[in-house]
């Protein structure tokens, strides 16, 4: 498995703070905002071991507009 993960995506986060018009945070504090694009990118919280991608399913779908009562 290649380690590219763990390496720091320099490229990727110039690109975006181009994107998002950054150029003058990143200039004067490269710091704060690089630490704040690391903690951007992980994770909330880990998935729960029972993990389903549809954890209650709608009960009914209908594309009619019910009358209003």
């Amino acid at each position: 498995m290649s380690k590219d993960g763990d390496a720091e995506p320099t490229d990727f986060m110039r690109r975006l703070i181009e994107l998002r018009g950054l150029q003058r945070a990143y200039a004067l504090f490269p710091d704060i905002v690089t630490s704040a694009f690391v903690r951007g990118r992980r994770p909330i919280a880990a998935f729960p071991e029972k993990f389903s991608a549809t954890t209650e399913p709608a009960p009914r779908f209908s594309a009619v507009a019910e009358p209003d009562e």
